[in-house]
Formats: C-alpha cells, sequence, structure tokens
C-alpha cells in the first residue's frame, strides 16, 4: 500500500505543474512555440518537477517488491516476481532519466536557444516513449503469479491484466503510424492506478497472511511451485 500511496503523489506534481502552465512532457510533434512555452521562465518548476518525479516514481518499484514479499510470507517462492521488480525499476529509471533531460531545456528556452531548447525536450519525450515497456511486462508477470497462486480475487487478477496487456501494447504501438492505437492504449494506466489501490487494499488487510481464493479450474492441477 505504501508503494502504491508513494507512487500516486505524482498526481501532486502534474496538478502544480498544469497550474504553473508546465506539463508534464512535451508531446511528439509538438510545435516549436509549444516547446519554448513550455520551458521558457519555469526552470525551477520543471527541475523541481524532475526532481519530485525522481523520488516518488521509487513507489512503482516499491509495489512489486511489496506484492513479492506478500506471497514469500504466504509460503510462496515467485522468482518470476524478482523478473518483474527489475523490469520496474528499468521503467523507473527511464522515466527519471526522461524528466531530468528534459528539464535541460528551460536553460536553452530562456536563453533563446531554440534548437538547444528542442533538442533535449524531444530527447526527453524520446525516452518518456519507451517507459511502458517495463511496467507492461512488470504488471503481467506479477498477476500471473497472482492468477497461480489462487490467493486473489478473480477480478483483481483480471484488472490487473487488462492493464497489464494495455500498457504493454502501447509500447509496442509507439510507432508514429500507429499512433491512434497508441492513444487510444495511453488510457490503461488508469487500470494500474485503480489495480495498485485495490491491491494495496488487499495486501494491507490480509497481512500477514492470504488464504486461497477457490475460483473455478478446468481440471485439476497440481499446485505450482514458484
Amino acid at each position: 500500500m505504501a508503494g502504491a500511496v508513494l507512487y500516486l503523489m505524482e498526481l501532486l506534481a502534474i496538478i502544480w505543474g498544469g497550474i504553473a502552465g508546465v506539463g508534464t512532457s512535451t508531446v511528439r510533434g509538438a510545435a516549436l512555440a509549444e516547446v519554448l512555452s513550455t520551458y521558457a521562465g519555469h526552470a525551477d518548476v520543471v527541475y523541481a518537477m524532475a526532481g519530485w518525479f525522481s523520488v516518488i516514481l521509487l513507489g512503482r518499484i516499491l509495489l512489486f517488491i511489496g506484492l513479492r514479499q506478500v506471497l514469500v510470507d504466504s509460503g510462496h517462492r515467485p522468482p518470476l516476481l524478482d523478473f518483474a521488480v527489475a523490469a520496474a525499476t528499468v521503467s523507473v529509471s527511464i522515466e527519471t532519466a526522461s524528466f531530468g533531460i528534459a528539464a535541460t531545456a528551460a536553460a536553452p528556452a530562456d536563453a533563446g536557444n531554440k534548437p538547444l531548447a528542442m533538442l533535449m525536450d524531444q530527447a526527453g519525450a524520446g525516452l518518456n516513449l519507451m517507459i511502458a515497456g517495463g511496467l507492461g511486462v512488470a504488471i503481467v508477470c506479477a498477476v500471473f503469479v497472482m492468477w497461480k497462486s489462487k490467493l486473489f480475487s478473480m477480478p483483481l487478477v483480471v484488472l490487473g491484466a487488462a492493464a497489464g496487456i494495455g500498457i504493454t501494447g502501447a509500447q509496442l504501438a509507439v510507432s508514429p503510424s500507429l499512433q491512434p492505437l497508441f492513444e487510444v492504449l495511453s488510457y490503461f494506466p488508469f487500470l494500474f492506478w485503480a489495480w495498485i489501490l485495490w491491491l494495496g487494499v488487499v495486501c494491507l488487510r490480509a497481512a500477514p497472511g492470504l488464504s486461497p481464493v477457490r475460483y473455478p479450474d478446468p481440471e485439476p492441477e497440481a499446485e505450482a511451485a514458484f
């Protein structure tokens, strides 16, 4: 739950940036005037936002570490969640770097160096387009382990699966020619936010142990060893 709460505190920076007239990233194909207006005169804001994201995005990693620990405490040993933690770490590292690089566009924007400001902004935006892969894979791995463990309700598993598949699909649809599909799939992080809050509440209320949830299987099978 702590990881979910910490991660969702990114909304504070997004709201603050919106009030200050600064977006969290400039989209691909943005006009030069839009890029300059995002950064010019906003150096303090964009650097503060980048610093804030570098701290609170760690909650996304903590979320998967916490889920792994819950399963370990319940008697499971899920090595696939080690991979999920690693994938989430890659995603967070890329996202943190994207905000840091984009923030450096503020100085050249203030100095009137339009080409350099555009270069730094688009370098950050390019990195930002790559964050969904690690996150989507981490969610899919986590959901698979949750399903095999039979410790979580099927609706929670289905919600996580939808979020993970949608976010992974968005990463695969990052090509400019697939922009319409990418825009649709870009809404799937809202499912992820709902999933982590639900998962956090379930794990918090069930600690220190979880009881298996009985949902129908097509045929009996031996319990998987993680």
